[in-house]
């Protein structure tokens, strides 16, 4: 418990240290009866506050433990206290998902045995992991003499704010033609043959097995096996940004979004997907089905921007997994010559390359980069964050 002393209790002690002062020169009664009913008052009001805060009894309800960023939760608190002596006002003290105001503070004013039901719009402007909840409930007297406060006793609750997937195409792999015949073909290794089967409507006449056919009199047809299909990289960039911390925020949101969308639009396609996560703690994560997003959703939702390399010396490694890939994803919030370099050396070796530019910046010299990546074919875009 904590008790705080305002300028108005500072102001009250020196009227009645004045009222003192006056009964003790003149020796009148009233000021003597004045100073001791100024003397009751902190006394009762210290009374009533305590009483308050220890027959607080609140709920609270509407809080979910998973929600998007951008998101607005409502949480709904309900109060009750069974004091008989007013107070003033009750205080309870949030934790809430936010980047310069981590607290939030609800003033509530619930009569005696009363239960009272207040609402609180609860904003999610970034991606993370939080601790949500009330942290401290506190009570000031009718006269806003003392102030007292106590921890609730209540546990906070772990509050997970998603990324937002952006929406957008996904990347055409030259590897990979459409349509289920050629499809077929293109997982099937023909130099491969695992086993034999019975004819059916469809298949092609060069996989018949003719001396098998001619032994078993009835048509038989080779089937080979599978080859796994070319893989799309998803490569976000992990080193912070050079900017304010609300900046920071924003900016690491929209790489994590614009990789998640990737990655998205990918498995949907039927492409196998990697996205190593290059930061003080590497890990890799991978996915084949559409149901495999939600390994992503959780990675970028827990990733911290601390890698000590340069987006250059994470891509470097990455050309050499380039013959099993068919496709890269290059997610970024800084664009150098050197990068759109090994975009275009990515692009030439037969590897279809995305870049995603996160920045608003649109400086003349920067757009001249994005255009000559798509001169050479790279798929090169800038993602304004504060476009939304």
């Amino acid at each position: 418990m904590t008790t705080s002393l305002n300028g108005r209790r500072a102001g009250f002690a020196l009227v009645a240290a004045a009222m003192l002062a006056a009964g003790l020169s003149t020796g009148t009664r009233l000021y003597y009866l004045v100073f001791a009913g100024l003397l009751a008052m902190p006394a009762l009001g210290l009374v009533s506050a305590l009483w308050t805060l220890y027959t607080l009894k609140f709920d609270i309800k509407g809080v979910k433990t998973r929600m998007e960023r951008g998101e607005r939760m409502t949480a709904v608190f309900t109060v009750r206290h069974g004091c008989l002596i007013p107070v003033s006002s009750i205080r309870v003290l949030l934790n809430v998902p936010s980047a310069f105001a981590p607290t939030q503070e609800v003033n509530v004013s619930c009569p005696p045995f009363a239960r009272r039901t207040f609402r609180q719009v609860i904003h999610c402007p970034h991606r993370g992991v939080y601790q949500a909840g009330v942290t401290r409930i506190s009570v000031t007297d009718a006269f806003a003499l003392a102030r007292v406060s106590r921890d609730p006793g209540v546990g906070l609750m772990k509050l997970e704010v998603l990324p937002r997937a952006r929406e957008m195409a996904p990347l055409p792999l030259s590897t990979v033609d459409q349509g289920p015949q050629t499809v077929s073909r293109a997982v099937e290794d023909n130099a491969s043959p695992s086993d034999v089967r019975a004819w059916q409507e469809g298949d092609e006449l060069k996989k018949v097995h003719w001396k098998l056919s001619l032994r078993k009199r009835e048509l038989m047809v080779r089937t080979y096996e599978e080859t796994a299909r070319p893989d799309t990289l998803v490569i976000p960039d992990l080193q912070q940004a050079n900017a304010l911390r609300d900046q920071q925020l924003t900016l690491e949101d929209c790489v994590c979004e614009a990789a998640l969308g990737a990655a998205r639009a990918q498995l949907r396609a039927g492409c196998p997907v990697r996205m190593p996560l290059v930061g003080k703690k590497p890990m890799e994560i991978a996915g084949q089905f559409p149901a495999d997003i939600g390994g992503f959703t959780d990675a970028l939702l827990r990733v911290q921007f601390d890698s000590p390399y340069g987006y250059e010396q994470v891509l470097m490694p990455m050309l050499a997994r380039f013959q099993r890939t068919g496709g890269a994803v290059l997610v970024t919030a800084r664009l150098t010559t050197r990068i759109a370099d090994m975009a275009l050396r990515m692009q030439r070796s037969g590897v279809a390359t995305r870049l995603i530019w996160v920045s608003e910046d649109d400086r003349e010299e920067s757009m001249a980069l994005i255009e000559r990546m798509k001169m050479g074919g790279v798929q090169a875009e800038r993602l304004d964050p504060w476009g939304d």
